[in-house]
């Protein structure tokens, strides 16, 4: 009995899209003169979300910020990205237009239409449609079960904390009750509005080399989780089964090798194939995903039954079939249970 599997899936790798600086970098970077070059000592702050130096002076223009997010129309893994539709607003008073500045600072704007400004008493109003690719460097170690959030960060290139701050419109960022991510469940969305340090003068050389840059970020993030078990299933069912028919030559007479050695052989091939698949959607990082584990236990197992045909048919070549056939069936039952376990464990416990 033979078994061919063959798996044919090359991955389409797409290179993941690189955020090039631009106009963004030099709105920053004249930002950032205006801020040293007349003196006020910054503070440094870590990269990542802490609060960097703030000039002397006025109190910064408060712009509030909200976001209602249509569609997100395509994820992937292996890329990086995803790509979002999505309405951003702006509320001020004062002489700004951030309309005009902001900047999607995790991604690239791929386009911006419809604005709209309008008046409101003393307050300013503007609103737009963006489609942007947004770049997101998944967590697949739990994959293809697990989390993310989704993140959608926005700044304004033109002013730095001190001379702009975010406030999040919480009561009217949203997402649309027609969202839907094809195997996810979109769960909640969060705004947020914290500052965030650039380390860096952006090579200007009217600044000292250590200048930090400070701006605030409105950031709306979508949490969104697997419904269930369904893709789980999808996926490995394929190497279940190969498991089990490796496990099923436990019943076939030793000296019959061909489908004894076979199954166990067309098991590893289909097993092997399987992962090839897996892996095809996923990025090349050295992180050990739950796909990786189950397949290891694969490998573990269907060797095991392998190696005890044998040792079965070593038996049988000494005349002790009983001792075989009494080997077998314990082989069946406990590798069964043992492997049936194994799985349990490391799902439930990833």
């Amino acid at each position: 009995m033979r078994m061919i599997f063959v798996a044919a899936f090359a991955g389409a790798a797409a290179l993941v899209l690189a955020l090039a600086p631009g106009e963004a970098l030099a709105q920053k970077a004249r930002a950032g003169a205006a801020t040293h070059g007349a003196g006020a000592g910054a503070a440094g702050a870590s990269e990542g979300g802490e609060a960097g130096a703030t000039g002397a002076g006025a109190a910064p223009a408060r712009v509030e910020v909200g976001v209602f997010v249509n569609q997100i129309t395509s994820m992937s893994f292996r890329d990086n990205t995803f790509d979002v539709d999505f309405y951003v607003w702006f509320r001020w008073k004062g002489d700004l237009d951030p309309i005009e500045t902001f900047d999607v600072v995790n991604g690239s704007i791929e386009s911006k239409e419809g604005i709209f400004r309008a008046k409101r008493g003393e307050v300013d109003y503007a609103s737009c449609r963006v489609r942007a690719k947004i770049v997101k460097f998944f967590d697949v170690s739990h994959y293809p079960l697990g989390t993310h959030d989704l993140a959608i960060a926005i700044e304004d290139n033109a002013s730095e904390a001190h001379k702009l701050e975010y406030i999040a419109d919480r009561l009217n960022s949203a997402f649309s009750h027609e969202l839907q991510i094809p195997g996810w469940k979109v769960v909640r969305g969060e705004p947020s509005v914290e500052p965030y340090t650039y380390r860096t003068n952006y090579g200007d050389p009217s600044l000292p080399s250590d200048s930090p840059s400070t701006y605030s970020r409105f950031t709306y993030s979508i949490h969104i989780e697997r419904p269930g078990y369904g893709i789980f299933m999808k996926l490995f069912v394929g190497l279940f089964l190969s498991v089990l028919l490796s496990f099923l030559a436990l019943l076939i007479k030793p000296t019959n090798v061909d489908p004894r050695f076979g199954l166990g052989i067309g098991a590893i091939f289909a097993a092997v194939s399987l992962q090839f698949v897996i892996e095809s959607s996923l990025p090349e990082v050295d992180t050990v995903t739950l796909a990786d584990k189950l397949h290891k236990i694969a490998y573990a197992f269907i060797f095991l039954t392998i190696a005890e045909s044998a040792f079965s048919l070593k038996l049988c070549e000494l005349d002790r079939e009983e001792t075989s056939r009494r080997l077998d069936r314990l082989a069946f039952v406990v590798g069964l249970a043992l492997y049936s376990a194994a799985n349990v464990l490391v799902v439930a416990y990833r």
